[in-house]
Formats: structure tokens, sequence, C-alpha cells
């Protein structure tokens, strides 16, 4: 592959503010359109932000501002220019990446020393809206404070910084300028299917987003994913570069890469891995061929189109899944374009002779359902085939939440008793096995649903204080374990959680309900569960008692025993009163 010459346009926007030459404080980074860079995704027009050294004669708050717009510099790595905002000693022991990266609606004071003062301090307060961890990933503040002193001091005449913060400080402004909030995907631990991570890429003049997405990959998963989900490139996997040529972007790694030669299994995530995060919409419609230090892969080259994993799907079930109820003892499939009658489906979960409660399908093409069975303890399950009967899987005798598949075809659930909770998991019968979950044994837990991308987990919760609803995720190796939790919903005084459903592999629909003086008002909203985006309220016409979903449709059962679909604009009736336990494969 010829070398290729990429040339950025980098439009340096300069603006005097306070004695520092820094760049605007708001606004995103323009982009030329693909046309105008004639298909090639690399060559994108950033605005370059810049940093300047303080001014000779700089108020001390302009010190103290310039010292900040400094921090937001992607130009200056090493922050060698903030640097000079400080004292000699305040410069040496300074560390910018020694917490994470607060962000922030502040505003500094406006305050003035007196004229002959040797010492000042400034004053920095507003909202912590976030922070930003290492890996970028970003977690959103729902309120904080953020209330920082900047001591200065006159050296040979000029004010310098000489006590400031650990760790960067940004504004919410610059969050949005120089990062852009991306996807990137880490195979499970079967290589089977992938597991969303979003994170913030800094936006590098110097490369391509990209390139910029591609090395973070390389750093591995963040936050709860790490230890959950793998990361195939062989450990001191580097990025050489990325070049298109034609109708293919060369992405050129180093030598470790080779290694997965011998790894069928691994390369095939690996191409998917590479695939879904760099996305159809910037790879457009070329290949993708991965180079070793500029040669072909060994083994004859590996060349692949993006849209050749469909089945990698964090999401697995789409909007067209048949969903399933249960009326008069016997489970029901209604077809996903809700075309046909409903059909009692095969074996004893269509047959009306054991009752059983809140039942759960498994991933399609395995067919089974996990069920509560009445009065008998345990969680049982049955094959959709004829004549298969129902097996106890999970013997637990305390209270069991409504059990959840895994697309492994493993199911969970979590057993209370005696003010203790235990996770239990099964994949066949008589071989169920407890999972460690520090996190939840002093716990009431009420529900927990595995997600569909298989490692992360949905659990309704009260340690005390009132129901919540957290994420964590399931570490499988020797011995599994279930951790790494992090609230979603908080607990709210007089607020109970009827029903959570995963929606797709980042979205959990939380149904809730809360007691008024007007009487009890329910909500269902959507809350997308990385990054601290907003959560999307959804119409409830009437009371729900139970809801399960896909990518695109919401099936859910009213007080009346009525199964209703929502399909993003209305509900629709698709089974009258007397139903119940509506579910979607792996909802």
């Amino acid at each position: 592959m010829s070398t290729k010459t990429r040339v950025l346009a980098l439009v340096a926007t300069l603006a005097a503010l306070t004695g520092c030459t820094i760049v605007p404080a708001s606004g995103n980074p323009p982009t030329a359109s693909e046309d105008e860079r004639g298909g090639d995704i690399l060559s994108q027009t950033y605005v370059r932000i810049l940093a300047s050294p303080p001014r000779p004669d700089a108020t001390a708050v302009e010190i103290v501002r310039g010292f900040q717009a400094a921090m937001a510099s992607f130009d200056d790595p090493q922050r060698k220019i903030a640097r000079q905002y400080l004292t000699g000693a305040a410069a040496a022991s300074w560390q910018p990446w020694a917490a994470a990266t607060r962000v922030c609606d502040c505003r500094f004071a406006d305050d003035l020393p007196e004229e002959d003062a040797e010492k000042f301090v400034v004053s920095f307060k507003g909202r912590q809206v976030g922070t930003l961890e290492a890996g970028g990933r970003y977690r959103a503040a729902s309120d904080g404070t953020l209330d920082e002193a900047f001591t200065l001091v006159r050296v040979n005449g000029e004010w310098r910084i000489s006590e400031a913060p650990q760790g960067l400080i940004l504004l919410r402004t610059d969050l949005t300028r120089a990062y852009a909030p991306v996807e990137i995907y880490f195979p499970n631990p079967s290589f089977n299917g992938l597991v969303a991570d979003r994170v913030r890429v800094p936006i590098d003049p110097s490369r391509g987003l990209p390139e910029s997405l591609i090395r973070t990959l390389l750093r591995g998963p963040t936050g709860p994913l790490a230890g959950a989900v793998e990361n195939v490139y062989p450990k001191g996997t580097e990025l050489n570069g990325i070049e298109i040529e034609g109708d293919t972007l060369y992405v050129d790694f180093s030598a470790p890469i080779a290694g997965l030669r011998d790894s069928p299994e691994r390369i095939k995530a690996m191409k998917a891995q590479l695939a879904w995060s760099l996305g159809t919409d910037r790879v457009g419609g070329r290949y993708i061929e991965i180079l070793v230090n500029g040669d072909a892969f060994p083994g004859g080259g590996m060349r692949f189109k993006p849209t050749e994993y469909p089945t990698y799907n964090p999401s697995v079930i789409t909007g067209d899944a048949a969903g399933y109820f249960v009326r008069d003892g016997r489970m029901f499939r209604i077809a996903g374009k809700d075309e046909e009658q409903p059909v009692a489906v095969l074996g004893s979960a269509g047959q009306p002779t054991r009752p059983f409660k809140h039942s759960a399908v498994s991933a399609e093409g395995r067919d089974q359902v996990a069920a509560l069975m009445g009065d008998e303890t345990g969680v049982w399950v049955t094959q959709m085939v004829a004549g298969s009967p129902w097996q106890r899987w999970i013997n637990a005798q305390g209270h069991l939440t409504p059990p959840s598949w895994d697309r492994e075809g493993e199911v969970w659930a979590v057993e209370t008793a005696g003010g203790k909770s235990q996770v239990w998991h099964a994949a066949t019968a008589g071989h169920q096995s407890p999972v460690p979950a520090p996190e939840l044994e002093n716990a009431n837990v009420t529900a927990f649903r595995v997600a569909r991308d298989g490692v992360r987990v949905a659990v309704v919760a009260d340690n005390g204080a009132g129901p919540t609803v957290q994420i964590g995720s399931i570490v499988r190796g020797p011995t599994y374990r279930v951790g790494a939790l992090e609230t979603l919903v908080p607990a709210e005084e007089g607020q109970k959680i009827v029903d959570v459903a995963w929606r797709d592999a980042t979205t959990l629909l939380v149904l809730t309900e809360k007691n008024s003086p007007s009487g009890s008002q329910q909500a269902l909203a959507a809350y997308p569960i990385m990054d601290g985006d907003e959560k999307t309220s959804i119409e409830v016409p009437k009371r729900l008692t139970s809801i399960t979903s896909t990518d695109s449709r919401i099936l859910a059962r009213d007080e009346n025993g009525t199964i209703t679909v929502w399909d993003g604009k209305k509900w629709t009736t698709l089974v009258d009163d007397g139903s119940d336990y509506p579910a979607y494969p792996l909802g």
C-alpha cells in the first residue's frame, strides 16, 4: 500500500480574553461534509483550540481564567502552557490527571485584590454536572456542587497561581466542544456477541475521529465493563495509523495483533468489534483491511465488509420478534407483526395442567420457558416442544424474583430469605450455582433482569431507604460474580418500582408508581444507562402491572389483564381482559 499524505485543514480561531489568547468557550467543531472531503473520512476540518501563555499585565482573575482555558487545550497534551500560569513549585506539583476530570457550570468571582496586595484568592463556584474518567467514561452528577479556590501570589511583579486544585476542571462547553461521544464495542466472554461502551473521545485535530476511536478501543473497556467483557487485541497492540485508498479503509496495527492468526473465533470477534465501533456511517460502503506493520495480515490478508456481522448486535432482539403472554394457565405466542391470532405454544407451557407465573422466554432458537410454579419452590423450565415437561432448574426456598434468561441459555433469579439475598444461575436442571453479589447480600431484591448482551444486569433492590434501580455487570469465569452496581433510579419517598425491562443494549424501561393527594400516579420512562443522557417519558393511558420490550415495541399488561403494544406512537390492544405475563425473548 502506498504512503498517503493526509492534510487536515486546521482553523485557528483565537480570541483575546483577559490577557490570554484562547478559544471561544462554546460551539461544536465544524466538520466538512463527506462530499466536501471527497468521501475521505480522515480529512475532517476541525477548529483547533490554542491556549496562550499569560500576558505580562494580566490581573489575578485573568490569570485564573487563562489557566482554566489552558486546561481544555488538546493541542497541548502535557498542559505546558497551563503550567506557565503557576508558580515554579505549583507547576511541579500540579497533576492534571491525578483525579477524574470534573465538568461544571461555573463562574469566577470578580473580586479584585488591593493594589499593593502580594497574595489573593480567586473563587470558582457552580454546579458540577459530571466527571470524565480516565478511559473517557462520562458520569453525570445529578446534584453536585463545585467550590474551588485558587491562591495567587506575585512573582517578579506578575500574578501566578501558587495553589491549584489537582486534576482538570472543564466547563460544560469545553466538554461539548472538545469531546465526541461515541459507542465502542467489546466481545462478551463467549465471543458470540458485543457489548456497548460509550466514551468521550477527545477531538484531536491531528487525527480523524476514527483513528482516535480505534486508539480508545485498544485501551479496553471502562467502568463496570472492566473484567466483564473481552478485548481481543493482544497485549501490546498499537495502532500505526489508518488510511483510505480506493474502496478500502486500511487499519495498520503493530506486530502483536498477528498473534490472533490461529484463533478464528477471536479474529471474527475482533472484526465485529472493529466494524461495529467504526460504524457503517463512518466507513460508508468501504471494505476494512487490517495490516500488520504495513503488510498483509499473515495467512492471506484480512479484508471484510463492516456489514458482515449483524449477529453480534448487542440488542439481539428486533422489533419484529414474536411476543408471548399467559391466559387461562397457557402460554400463547403472537407474531411480531400482529398479523396472526395468538397460538398456544407447544410443550407443558402451552397446556393448562400446572399453573405458573412470571414466565420468561429464552433466545429465539432455544425456545425455552422459565417460570415460577404456583406454590412449588424454585424456577422451572420447559421447552416449547411437544411433550416437553417442566423441570426444576433452580431449587430455592425463599422468595424468588421472576426468572431472567441470558443469551447463553442460562436462567437467573435472586432468592431473598431471612433478610439476605442470593443470586442463582443454572444452565440445566440440577446444576444450579450460587453467584456472589456482595452489594446485594443485605438488600431486598424484587427484580433481576439480565440484559440481552448477557453482561449487564438491571436490579430493583431496597437497602432500607426505598427501592432503587441499579445497573451492574456479570463477570464470568471459573466462578461468576455480579457487581459494579451503579444507581440509575434513586429512591424517592412514596415511589414504587412496578417493573423494569430492557429495551435494547443501552436503554432500560422503568415503570414507577407514586402516591399523591389525588391518588397514585404511574410513569413509564426509557433511561439510557450510559453517558448521562436524559430519560424519555412514554405515555401511560392505563395503569400497567408489567412490561417487556424490544428495541421498537413495548408489550404491557394493564390492571384488567389487557395486553397492549406500544409502537412508538400509540398503544394498541392485542388481547382483551384476562391475560398476564407479557414477554419477549430475553426480555
